[in-house]
């Protein structure tokens, strides 16, 4: 269980006192997942690195295993894997495989179960086809994957991933959901920030809010859901509908809104994507065209308003 007890950080910034955490107190239950949910400058990656034993808390503390995650980070460190948002951690030069075999001597892995390991990974992320590339030549999302790998190589009881799905397509993400779900069912304790729906709804058991460096809402992640808008849609601009029929077929299948030449159509699956993108090219002549994905960003303020 990690234990998170009164915890204030607060720095001095040209002679003032800037509170980032106020008196966080919170027990994250063994084998659950937690998103940690808040606009930007709302304390959360200031959380992580106090529950990491990165920083010291300027009051409180943070107990995993009844071990003090800063006073005995060394000991505590080594049952925890961290992805820090944009933070690499691997070594530019160095290929992938050269990088995580680094980590392997790091975390003191056996030949077979370090084997046995990347295949079960792979299995999910897809990665194989990376191990002999230099680690500058990935693309975003290829670092992305292969930091997520680097720190679950040694089998971590807790596991804190911030905004993990950054730069990675769609079959990656889904590969991810299906890797923590099923790290979940092995026991592992996850929290995770992020702005994406998808995780709240398939993997998280609880959700916590924080708001200016306080922790304002606890509780059943459906509870915020049910208050988002959680519709994905894809809007188009045309000069003319090329084909009537499927227009009209369109306009009958899909949640639509028309306007003079324009047509906004909201969708729920992600999957459905490439489906209604291909019906609109062959229906319409496109001149604009946009997609926005559901998300919690944005939408943070108007549910803690309305929980007031």
């Amino acid at each position: 269980m990690i234990k998170i007890e009164n915890v204030s950080k607060e720095y001095v910034q040209k002679g003032k006192r800037i509170k980032i955490l106020e008196d966080i107190s919170y027990n994250v239950p063994s084998g659950k997942v937690i998103a940690l949910l808040g606009a930007n400058g709302s304390g959360k990656s200031t959380l992580i690195k106090c529950i990491c034993g990165v920083i010291k808390p300027t009051s409180g503390k943070v107990v995993i295993d009844d071990k003090d995650t800063f006073m005995q980070r060394k000991k505590v460190i080594g049952n925890m894997g961290v992805v820090f948002n944009q933070k690499p951690s691997f070594i530019v030069d160095l290929s992938v495989n050269d990088n995580l075999e680094y980590f392997k001597a790091i975390y003191h892995i056996s030949k077979d179960k370090y084997q046995q390991k990347l295949e079960y990974l792979d299995g999910y992320l897809k990665f194989f086809s990376l191990l002999d590339k230099p680690y500058r030549k990935l693309s975003f999302g290829e670092r992305v994957k292969c930091e997520i790998i680097s720190v679950l190589l040694h089998d971590p009881s807790y596991i804190i991933l911030d905004e993990p799905t950054i730069g990675l397509d769609y079959l990656a993400k889904k590969g991810l959901y299906e890797l923590l779900n099923d790290l979940k069912r092995r026991g592992s304790t996850i929290i995770i920030t992020t702005h994406e729906i998808d995780y709240i709804e398939d993997i998280c058991d609880e959700a916590i809010i924080l708001s200016n460096g306080k922790l304002v809402y606890q509780g059943n992640p459906k509870r915020i859901l049910s208050q988002c808008d959680r519709m994905n849609k894809i809007s188009i601009e045309y000069v003319r509908v090329l084909d009537a029929e499927l227009s009209k077929c369109i306009m009958e299948e899909y949640l639509c809104e028309e306007g003079e030449n324009s047509l906004e159509i909201s969708f729920a699956d992600m999957e459905q994507k490439k489906e209604i993108t291909d019906k609109l090219i062959r229906a319409y002549d496109i001149n604009q065209f946009n997609v926005n994905v559901a998300t919690i960003r944005g939408a943070l303020e108007n549910v803690l308003k309305k929980m007031e």
